[in-house]
Protein backbone atom coordinates (compact mmCIF):
# COMPACT_ATOMS: atom_id res chain seq x y z
CA UNK A 1 0.00 0.00 0.00
CA UNK A 2 1.23 3.71 -0.55
CA UNK A 3 2.36 4.89 2.87
CA UNK A 4 0.63 8.23 4.42
CA UNK A 5 1.78 11.21 2.60
CA UNK A 6 1.63 14.13 5.65
CA UNK A 7 2.44 14.01 9.48
CA UNK A 8 0.13 16.00 11.86
CA UNK A 9 1.61 17.71 14.69
CA UNK A 10 -1.99 17.91 17.59
CA UNK A 11 -0.56 20.32 19.65
CA UNK A 12 1.51 21.08 22.35
CA UNK A 13 5.39 20.00 22.04
CA UNK A 14 7.68 19.76 25.17
CA UNK A 15 10.45 22.39 23.63
CA UNK A 16 11.38 25.67 25.28
CA UNK A 17 9.86 28.21 22.90
CA UNK A 18 7.65 28.49 19.66
CA UNK A 19 10.94 28.91 17.46
CA UNK A 20 12.64 25.88 18.73
CA UNK A 21 9.17 23.73 17.81
CA UNK A 22 8.90 25.54 14.38
CA UNK A 23 12.93 24.85 13.60
CA UNK A 24 13.27 21.43 15.04
CA UNK A 25 9.94 20.11 13.37
CA UNK A 26 10.36 21.30 10.38
CA UNK A 27 13.64 20.10 9.89
CA UNK A 28 12.80 16.63 11.04
CA UNK A 29 9.56 16.44 9.40
CA UNK A 30 10.68 17.65 5.59
CA UNK A 31 7.59 18.06 3.32
CA UNK A 32 5.39 16.59 5.89
CA UNK A 33 3.62 19.34 7.44
CA UNK A 34 0.59 21.17 6.17
CA UNK A 35 0.11 22.74 9.29
CA UNK A 36 2.74 23.99 12.11
CA UNK A 37 2.01 24.85 15.92
CA UNK A 38 3.47 26.67 17.89
CA UNK A 39 4.18 23.79 21.12
CA UNK A 40 2.03 25.35 23.60
CA UNK A 41 5.08 26.19 25.40
CA UNK A 42 5.40 27.25 29.28
CA UNK A 43 2.58 27.27 30.95
CA UNK A 44 0.29 25.91 28.42
CA UNK A 45 1.89 22.49 27.86
CA UNK A 46 -0.82 20.82 30.12
CA UNK A 47 -3.85 21.41 27.67
CA UNK A 48 -6.24 23.93 29.22
CA UNK A 49 -4.95 24.24 33.16
CA UNK A 50 -3.43 27.36 32.71
CA UNK A 51 -6.89 28.68 32.06
CA UNK A 52 -7.74 28.51 35.73
CA UNK A 53 -7.36 32.74 35.67
CA UNK A 54 -9.79 33.18 33.68
CA UNK A 55 -12.54 32.44 36.07
CA UNK A 56 -13.46 34.03 39.54
CA UNK A 57 -12.70 32.37 42.80
CA UNK A 58 -16.43 32.22 43.09
CA UNK A 59 -16.58 29.30 40.95
CA UNK A 60 -14.05 27.09 41.10
CA UNK A 61 -14.09 23.37 41.70
CA UNK A 62 -12.66 21.36 44.27
CA UNK A 63 -9.52 21.40 42.73
CA UNK A 64 -8.65 24.82 43.43
CA UNK A 65 -10.20 25.16 46.75
CA UNK A 66 -7.88 22.63 48.18
CA UNK A 67 -10.35 20.71 49.98
CA UNK A 68 -12.60 24.04 51.00
CA UNK A 69 -16.40 23.71 50.72
CA UNK A 70 -17.70 25.87 48.06
CA UNK A 71 -18.95 28.99 49.57
CA UNK A 72 -21.95 29.56 47.94
CA UNK A 73 -24.06 28.80 44.62
CA UNK A 74 -25.93 31.68 44.59
CA UNK A 75 -22.85 33.78 42.98
CA UNK A 76 -24.12 35.37 39.88
CA UNK A 77 -21.29 35.30 37.09
CA UNK A 78 -21.38 37.71 34.27
CA UNK A 79 -19.67 37.99 31.49
CA UNK A 80 -17.26 40.36 33.04
CA UNK A 81 -16.09 38.34 35.50
CA UNK A 82 -14.80 36.16 33.07
CA UNK A 83 -11.42 37.44 31.89
CA UNK A 84 -9.65 36.96 28.10
CA UNK A 85 -8.52 33.84 27.39
CA UNK A 86 -5.17 34.95 26.45
CA UNK A 87 -5.10 32.30 23.43
CA UNK A 88 -5.36 35.39 20.57
CA UNK A 89 -2.29 36.98 22.63
CA UNK A 90 -0.03 34.15 22.65
CA UNK A 91 -1.17 33.20 19.05
CA UNK A 92 -0.47 36.38 17.64
CA UNK A 93 2.84 36.47 19.31
CA UNK A 94 3.86 32.71 17.68
CA UNK A 95 2.64 33.89 14.52
CA UNK A 96 4.72 36.78 14.77
CA UNK A 97 7.95 34.11 15.06
CA UNK A 98 6.32 31.96 12.58
CA UNK A 99 6.67 35.14 9.82
CA UNK A 100 10.40 35.48 10.40
CA UNK A 101 11.15 31.79 10.52
CA UNK A 102 9.17 31.56 6.97
CA UNK A 103 10.51 35.12 6.08
CA UNK A 104 13.86 33.04 6.16
CA UNK A 105 13.40 30.09 4.41
CA UNK A 106 13.20 27.98 7.38
CA UNK A 107 9.58 26.91 6.92
CA UNK A 108 7.83 26.50 3.60
CA UNK A 109 5.34 28.53 1.76
CA UNK A 110 1.80 27.31 2.12
CA UNK A 111 2.69 25.42 5.54
CA UNK A 112 -0.07 27.28 7.66
CA UNK A 113 -0.01 28.13 11.08
CA UNK A 114 -2.08 26.00 13.83
CA UNK A 115 -3.99 27.36 16.54
CA UNK A 116 -5.08 25.00 18.84
CA UNK A 117 -8.01 25.89 20.80
CA UNK A 118 -9.85 23.94 23.88
CA UNK A 119 -13.84 23.47 23.67
CA UNK A 120 -15.72 25.26 26.42
CA UNK A 121 -17.17 22.02 27.85
CA UNK A 122 -13.36 20.82 28.61
CA UNK A 123 -12.47 24.04 30.13
CA UNK A 124 -15.18 24.03 32.37
CA UNK A 125 -14.63 20.81 33.25
CA UNK A 126 -11.18 21.01 33.87
CA UNK A 127 -11.57 24.35 36.51
CA UNK A 128 -15.34 25.09 37.71
CA UNK A 129 -17.36 23.83 40.10
CA UNK A 130 -20.24 21.45 39.16
CA UNK A 131 -22.94 23.63 40.55
CA UNK A 132 -21.92 26.74 38.65
CA UNK A 133 -20.65 25.17 35.11
CA UNK A 134 -24.12 24.98 33.54
CA UNK A 135 -23.80 29.29 34.16
CA UNK A 136 -20.51 29.36 33.18
CA UNK A 137 -19.61 27.77 30.02
CA UNK A 138 -21.70 29.67 27.83
CA UNK A 139 -19.90 33.02 29.18
CA UNK A 140 -16.75 30.85 28.67
CA UNK A 141 -17.62 29.93 24.93
CA UNK A 142 -18.48 33.93 24.39
CA UNK A 143 -15.14 34.90 25.73
CA UNK A 144 -13.55 32.45 23.84
CA UNK A 145 -14.85 33.27 20.57
CA UNK A 146 -14.33 37.15 21.21
CA UNK A 147 -10.78 36.30 21.19
CA UNK A 148 -11.10 34.16 18.22
CA UNK A 149 -12.32 37.53 16.87
CA UNK A 150 -9.17 38.87 17.74
CA UNK A 151 -6.89 36.47 16.66
CA UNK A 152 -8.46 35.95 13.40
CA UNK A 153 -8.00 39.96 13.00
CA UNK A 154 -4.85 39.57 13.65
CA UNK A 155 -3.22 36.74 11.83
CA UNK A 156 -4.57 36.56 8.00
CA UNK A 157 -6.42 33.59 6.94
CA UNK A 158 -4.57 32.33 4.02
CA UNK A 159 -2.11 32.10 6.86
CA UNK A 160 -4.01 30.37 9.62
CA UNK A 161 -5.63 26.72 10.63
CA UNK A 162 -7.74 26.73 13.72
CA UNK A 163 -8.22 22.74 15.39
CA UNK A 164 -10.75 22.73 17.95
CA UNK A 165 -9.76 20.46 20.93
CA UNK A 166 -12.18 17.95 22.20
CA UNK A 167 -11.58 15.32 24.65
CA UNK A 168 -13.94 15.94 27.81
CA UNK A 169 -17.09 15.17 25.38
CA UNK A 170 -15.85 11.74 24.85
CA UNK A 171 -15.34 11.56 28.75
CA UNK A 172 -19.29 12.47 29.06
CA UNK A 173 -20.24 9.90 26.45
CA UNK A 174 -18.75 7.47 27.84
CA UNK A 175 -19.89 8.18 31.54
CA UNK A 176 -23.62 8.13 29.90
CA UNK A 177 -22.79 4.43 28.45
CA UNK A 178 -21.74 3.47 32.06
CA UNK A 179 -17.96 2.76 30.90
CA UNK A 180 -17.20 5.30 33.35
CA UNK A 181 -18.29 5.58 36.87
CA UNK A 182 -16.09 8.34 38.10
CA UNK A 183 -18.48 11.41 38.56
CA UNK A 184 -15.97 13.99 38.04
CA UNK A 185 -16.86 12.76 34.27
CA UNK A 186 -20.74 13.22 35.33
CA UNK A 187 -22.45 15.39 32.19
CA UNK A 188 -23.85 18.91 33.48
CA UNK A 189 -26.35 18.45 30.37
CA UNK A 190 -28.87 16.72 29.42
CA UNK A 191 -29.48 15.09 25.76
CA UNK A 192 -25.77 14.90 25.94
CA UNK A 193 -24.87 14.08 22.15
CA UNK A 194 -26.63 16.63 20.92
CA UNK A 195 -25.59 19.49 23.49
CA UNK A 196 -21.96 18.15 22.36
CA UNK A 197 -22.50 18.47 18.66
CA UNK A 198 -24.30 22.03 19.37
CA UNK A 199 -21.59 23.62 21.07
CA UNK A 200 -19.15 22.46 18.91
CA UNK A 201 -21.18 23.66 15.93
CA UNK A 202 -21.61 27.25 17.77
CA UNK A 203 -18.10 27.27 18.64
CA UNK A 204 -17.22 26.06 14.67
CA UNK A 205 -19.08 29.15 13.67
CA UNK A 206 -16.73 31.60 14.76
CA UNK A 207 -14.23 30.80 12.20
CA UNK A 208 -13.67 32.29 9.31
CA UNK A 209 -14.50 30.25 5.79
CA UNK A 210 -11.07 30.94 4.67
CA UNK A 211 -9.16 29.85 8.01
CA UNK A 212 -8.50 26.00 7.45
CA UNK A 213 -10.12 24.22 10.48
CA UNK A 214 -9.64 20.58 12.28
CA UNK A 215 -10.68 18.67 15.01
CA UNK A 216 -9.13 16.83 17.85
CA UNK A 217 -10.91 13.96 19.35
CA UNK A 218 -9.67 12.77 22.29
CA UNK A 219 -9.42 10.41 25.19
CA UNK A 220 -7.82 12.29 27.40
CA UNK A 221 -3.82 12.53 28.22
CA UNK A 222 -3.29 12.44 31.85
CA UNK A 223 -0.26 11.20 33.21
CA UNK A 224 -0.35 8.93 29.63
CA UNK A 225 -3.69 7.63 30.62
CA UNK A 226 -6.74 7.78 28.84
CA UNK A 227 -9.99 8.40 31.12
CA UNK A 228 -11.53 4.89 29.81
CA UNK A 229 -9.65 3.36 26.90
CA UNK A 230 -11.79 3.23 24.05
CA UNK A 231 -13.09 0.02 22.78
CA UNK A 232 -13.22 0.98 19.23
CA UNK A 233 -13.08 4.19 16.86
CA UNK A 234 -17.09 3.89 17.20
CA UNK A 235 -17.75 6.84 19.11
CA UNK A 236 -15.36 8.82 17.25
CA UNK A 237 -16.87 8.15 14.01
CA UNK A 238 -19.83 8.63 15.39
CA UNK A 239 -18.93 12.24 16.60
CA UNK A 240 -17.08 13.10 13.64
CA UNK A 241 -20.18 12.07 11.29
CA UNK A 242 -22.53 14.18 13.89
CA UNK A 243 -19.67 17.13 12.99
CA UNK A 244 -19.33 17.04 9.51
CA UNK A 245 -23.40 16.99 9.09
CA UNK A 246 -23.84 20.57 10.78
CA UNK A 247 -20.44 22.05 10.21
CA UNK A 248 -18.78 20.95 6.84
CA UNK A 249 -21.55 22.71 4.81
CA UNK A 250 -20.99 25.96 5.80
CA UNK A 251 -17.60 25.45 6.39
CA UNK A 252 -15.25 22.72 4.69
CA UNK A 253 -13.27 21.26 7.26
CA UNK A 254 -9.74 19.99 6.85
CA UNK A 255 -8.98 17.18 9.29
CA UNK A 256 -9.93 15.19 11.84
CA UNK A 257 -7.59 13.40 14.50
CA UNK A 258 -8.56 10.13 16.36
CA UNK A 259 -6.48 8.58 18.59
CA UNK A 260 -5.05 5.01 18.44
CA UNK A 261 -3.83 3.08 21.83
CA UNK A 262 -0.61 1.56 21.71
CA UNK A 263 -1.83 -2.00 22.25
CA UNK A 264 -4.43 -1.69 19.38
CA UNK A 265 -3.30 -3.17 16.21
CA UNK A 266 -6.03 -5.16 15.61
CA UNK A 267 -8.24 -4.55 13.16
CA UNK A 268 -11.39 -4.58 15.31
CA UNK A 269 -10.11 -1.42 16.69
CA UNK A 270 -10.47 0.26 13.19
CA UNK A 271 -13.49 -1.89 11.94
CA UNK A 272 -16.01 1.86 12.32
CA UNK A 273 -13.75 3.31 10.34
CA UNK A 274 -15.68 1.30 7.36
CA UNK A 275 -18.65 4.14 8.29
CA UNK A 276 -16.90 7.08 8.34
CA UNK A 277 -17.39 9.02 4.74
CA UNK A 278 -15.18 12.38 5.50
CA UNK A 279 -15.15 13.28 1.26
CA UNK A 280 -11.88 14.84 0.96
CA UNK A 281 -12.10 15.86 4.63
CA UNK A 282 -8.20 14.42 5.70
CA UNK A 283 -8.40 12.02 8.53
CA UNK A 284 -5.00 11.70 10.85
CA UNK A 285 -4.46 8.51 12.86
CA UNK A 286 -2.69 9.54 16.12
CA UNK A 287 -0.41 5.48 15.61
CA UNK A 288 2.74 6.78 16.14
CA UNK A 289 4.14 5.98 19.85
CA UNK A 290 7.72 6.40 20.85
CA UNK A 291 10.49 3.66 20.90
CA UNK A 292 8.08 1.27 18.49
CA UNK A 293 8.69 1.45 14.66
CA UNK A 294 7.02 -1.75 14.38
CA UNK A 295 4.19 -1.52 16.35
CA UNK A 296 3.44 1.60 14.56
CA UNK A 297 3.72 -0.30 11.51
CA UNK A 298 1.14 -2.89 12.97
CA UNK A 299 -0.79 -0.47 13.50
CA UNK A 300 -0.93 1.19 10.23
CA UNK A 301 -1.17 -1.47 8.64
CA UNK A 302 -4.37 -2.99 10.23
CA UNK A 303 -5.94 1.19 9.91
CA UNK A 304 -5.17 0.24 5.81
CA UNK A 305 -6.77 -2.84 6.02
CA UNK A 306 -10.02 -1.37 7.15
CA UNK A 307 -9.94 2.42 6.18
CA UNK A 308 -9.24 2.48 1.89
CA UNK A 309 -8.51 6.47 1.98
CA UNK A 310 -5.31 8.05 2.23
CA UNK A 311 -4.80 9.40 5.57
CA UNK A 312 -1.89 10.61 7.91
CA UNK A 313 -0.34 9.91 10.78
CA UNK A 314 0.40 11.89 14.31
CA UNK A 315 1.10 11.24 17.68
CA UNK A 316 -2.31 10.24 20.22
CA UNK A 317 -2.60 13.43 22.05
CA UNK A 318 -0.23 16.14 21.91
CA UNK A 319 3.46 15.81 23.08
CA UNK A 320 3.65 18.14 25.56
CA UNK A 321 3.83 16.26 28.53
CA UNK A 322 6.29 13.89 26.68
CA UNK A 323 10.11 12.95 28.15
CA UNK A 324 12.17 15.30 25.70
CA UNK A 325 14.27 12.21 25.21
CA UNK A 326 11.20 10.47 23.21
CA UNK A 327 10.54 13.09 20.58
CA UNK A 328 13.34 12.46 18.23
CA UNK A 329 12.30 8.99 18.11
CA UNK A 330 8.24 10.55 17.69
CA UNK A 331 9.54 12.43 14.91
CA UNK A 332 11.92 9.71 13.19
CA UNK A 333 9.17 7.05 13.00
CA UNK A 334 6.88 9.90 11.81
CA UNK A 335 9.34 10.05 9.21
CA UNK A 336 9.65 6.57 8.36
CA UNK A 337 6.30 5.46 7.89
CA UNK A 338 5.28 8.73 5.28
CA UNK A 339 6.56 9.96 2.05
CA UNK A 340 7.01 13.27 0.87
CA UNK A 341 3.58 14.96 0.94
Amino acid sequence: MVPPASVHLVGSVPFSSAEEVFTKSIQALPGRLHTIPDGETGDRHYFAMWQSFVFPHQVLGPFHRNGKPLESTEFECTLNDIKPTKYDVMAIESYRTFCKLRDQGLIPQGVRFQVSLPTPISVAAGHVDFAYRARVEPLYMERLIQDMRDLQDNIPARDLAIQIDAPLEFAYLEYEQGRIKDDIYKPYFSSVKEGILDRISHLSAAVDQDVQLGYHLCYGDHFHQHFVQPEDTGLLVEIATGIMQRVNPRHRIQWFHFPVPKDRSDEAYFAPLKKLDLGDTKLFLGLVHPHDQDGTEKRLKAAQAIYPHPFGVATECGMGRTPSEDIDSIYTISRNVTSLA
